[in-house]
């Protein structure tokens, strides 16, 4: 498919480059000294190297798909730095193609640009190959980085815990995990559910346990402590094109938990969860087995 689409751009630009300097021929002609400067910025341009490295996470899919999930913790100011450079390319990319259409054959022979037509479709090749996957990062880092803007606002809420969900499940978990807290609004009873593994009798009853305040504390001041509240609601993993999936791995998992004035809620897909949604599920593991 990558072949053929090469073989495409090739005869395109050929047939470009024809019409090109015969069209060039006809138009007015520009400033000398602006001109000079133009050819020779073109020529510069050409033996630029940097691009390389600037482009070197779209052109590898792995680099590419780390490089988004590195947006988990990367610099906000370092991912504009290198979006911007990329876009730079992208834009002197455009402005070579655009360039090269208007050099005439005098031109073409005293300043000895015969290589132009190969540059151009380098330029083509560069922007119309690898800009799916520039947009797809862009679209995932600028989601990760304003859920984590949003994230850094977010504060405890205040009062008793009401509710909460932990689950955990995928191919790495064979028997889903499933923690559950409920109040029953009659009694003012706290249980909390636990799961059946595989090796359960399908029809015994939940694993439950009582709880009282000190456990219903202990949770609240976990949630705190390892500032959960300010978690992502999600995580994710890019989809990376023409880059396979990856299967298996972490788990997909959720965490919810309801208070008096508002919720901490998160969660995330084949991505390992954060250490204190992991403690809490030990902790309630440990009080189902009292």
């Amino acid at each position: 498919m990558t072949c053929i689409m090469n073989r495409t751009i090739a005869m395109g630009i050929a047939l470009a480059m024809t019409f090109g300097i015969i069209y060039a021929e006809k138009l007015p002609k520009p400033n000398k000294k602006q001109r000079e400067q133009d050819i020779q910025r073109l020529i510069e341009w050409s033996k630029d190297t940097s691009r390389r490295s600037v482009l070197e996470i779209l052109k590898n899919g792995e680099l590419c798909f780390n490089y988004c999930m590195s947006a988990y913790n990367r610099p906000v100011e370092e991912y504009a730095r290198d979006t911007a450079a990329i876009q730079e390319v992208y834009r002197l990319n455009d402005w070579t193609k655009e360039m090269c259409q208007t050099l005439t054959e005098k031109e073409v022979k005293k300043y000895h640009l015969e290589w132009h037509p190969a540059l151009v479709q380098r330029a083509a090749e560069e922007n119309i190959s690898i800009y799916e996957r520039f947009a797809v990062l862009t679209r995932f880092c600028d989601k990760v980085y304003e859920m984590r803007r949003k994230a850094a606002t977010q504060t405890m809420p205040t009062g008793k815990v009401k509710h909460l969900i932990y689950e955990e499940y995928g191919s790495s978990r064979p028997t889903p995990v499933h923690y559950e807290i409920k109040i029953d609004e009659a009694t003012g009873k706290v249980t909390l559910y636990g799961f059946k593994d595989r090796f359960m009798d399908e029809s015994a009853p939940l694993p439950q346990v009582a709880l009282g305040e000190e456990e219903l504390n202990t949770i609240r001041q976990m949630i705190e402590k390892h500032k959960i509240y300010q978690e992502l609601s999600s995580y994710t993993r890019p989809h990376i094109p023409n880059v396979p999936e990856i299967t298996g791995g972490p788990p997909t998992w959720y965490f919810n938990c309801e208070l008096e004035d508002g919720k901490v809620s998160t969660g995330g897909d084949q991505i390992s969860p954060p250490r204190g949604c992991t403690e809490i599920a030990n902790y309630l593991s440990k009080l189902l087995i009292k």
